[in-house]
């Protein structure tokens, strides 16, 4: 497949990266000194220019292309790149990631509007993250799966958790939950009947959403339990706006913290149900004064990350029961998380997932990067060639040519979880677990 990748800032570099072992990769860029780097680092070609001009885009082969992927900074210019692409190669599938809301709105509801194929928002899909996070307290990262019958989620198990030191075949699962990684920092390893679970250990678990939620309340003592309910935002950009917004859909009143006095009154008037202070997240008094130490999770939204980090340790240091930050510089991730904070949530990482799930040689209905990319959680919706179809699974594995865990089927209205006698079907929707390394061996397997 041939990929042009306009724009090759953080977002445009990863996914030309992750696509060039391959794919022929194109990437365009009008800072050379970006393109030297990418070139340097991945077997790409290069084109120094503006990706918005008509002939820069020709010079790139857009003609010929496969995918077009405008990822430039502004927002116009990707929608331009991509409607531009579609005229001159009308099979071309095309890939505009967009920062202003309005546009990834106007899109959803009437999809000719700008002659793109897929739009991708980070605010969008940050916060929809930071609220699936909200309504699993006891997780740090959790993703929806098969039309939001299927969740994954990330726990760290605590000491003094009632699970750690057992085996996992000695905790009575439900059937509608499976156990199917434990990470530390060093190692990854597919889940055993015989994997002991270690605290301070991470553990993904997909499932149903209610079960998932049950087993997740089993991971710390009961009087450690607390609903979320209190939210309390730190910033008033945009994905504090949307995060507040989706809490509000969910009959939640959280409270949000904007400096800017023209913007808290913008988002007072915007959001009713929100209680909008006009005030410096980072000021510790001020915090203090408005109940920080009650909240049941902070949201940590400023700009820049140094900043954004004070008042992540701020609020921790207060007393939050559950701080979760939004992180746009992946190398600071690594700060944030031995400072103490819960969840992180990364928008550039978000936008990425969204983009290369369309770079797939099959169907991938959603796929989902876990521990900095060691593992894959992938949908796919199983064809009747498949090696997974119309045999027991215990059979059929044995012919794919790495592990990887099935976590849970979705069948219709229906969610089964798969054991060794179960016999998949044509139609049925799979979510499942590989190392990242052999994740596209085992999709083109099966």
């Amino acid at each position: 497949m041939k990929v042009v990748v306009i724009g090759v800032g953080q977002v445009g570099r990863s996914v030309a990266h992750a696509l060039a072992q391959d794919h022929q990769v194109v990437a365009v860029d009008k800072n050379p000194e970006r393109l030297d780097s990418l070139r340097a680092e991945a077997d790409v070609l290069t084109y120094e220019g503006n990706g918005a001009k008509l002939d820069v885009l020709q010079t790139a082969g857009v003609q010929d292309a496969d995918l077009v992927i405008g990822s430039t900074s502004d927002d116009r210019s990707n929608i331009l790149i991509c409607s531009t692409a579609r005229a001159l190669h009308g099979d071309a599938f095309t890939i505009a990631r967009v920062a202003e809301t309005e546009y990834l709105a106007t899109w959803s509801q009437l999809r000719e509007a700008f002659n793109v194929d897929f739009m991708v928002g980070a605010d969008h899909l940050t916060a929809r993250s930071i609220v699936e996070v909200a309504g699993l307290p006891t997780a740090r990262d959790v993703e929806y799966f098969g039309q939001g019958r299927v969740v994954m989620a990330e726990f760290t198990i605590p000491e003094g958790s009632p699970i750690a030191g057992k085996t996992v075949q000695t905790l009575d699962l439900s059937d509608a939950v499976n156990l199917v990684a434990v990470f530390d920092d060093d190692s990854m390893e597919i889940v055993r009947g015989s994997t002991r679970l270690k605290a301070d250990t991470r553990l993904l678990v997909i499932g149903r959403p209610s079960q998932v939620e049950r087993f997740g309340s089993r991971l710390v003592p009961k009087t450690q339990l607390k609903e979320t309910r209190h939210v309390m935002i730190l910033g008033g950009g945009e994905i504090g706006y949307q995060t507040a917004r989706l809490l509000e859909q969910r009959g939640l009143q959280p409270s949000l913290v904007e400096r800017d006095p023209d913007r808290a009154q913008e988002l007072a008037q915007e959001l009713p149900d929100t209680l909008v202070l006009q005030n410096d997240a980072t000021d510790p008094d001020f915090l203090r004064r408005e109940g920080v130490s009650d909240a049941d999770l902070v949201v940590s939204a400023l700009t820049p990350d140094e900043r954004n980090l004070l008042a992540s340790v701020l609020s921790r240091e207060l007393g939050a029961n559950k701080v979760l930050s939004v992180v746009h510089n992946g190398a600071y991730e690594s700060v944030f998380t031995c400072s103490g904070i819960d969840a992180i949530v990364n928008p550039r990482r978000e936008v990425i997932e969204e983009i290369l799930r369309h770079t797939r040689d099959r169907d991938v209905e959603k796929i989902t990067f876990v521990e900095h990319e060691r593992g894959e959680v992938v949908e796919i919706e199983l064809d009747a060639e498949s090696l997974l179809v119309g045999r027991p699974l215990q059979e059929a594995v044995d012919e794919v040519p790495h592990n990887f865990v099935l976590g849970a089927v979705v069948r219709d209205e229906d969610v089964l979880t798969p054991r060794g006698q179960s016999v998949l079907q044509a139609g049925d929707h799979v979510v499942m677990f590989v190392d990242a390394e052999v994740a596209d061996e085992v999709l083109e397997a099966i």
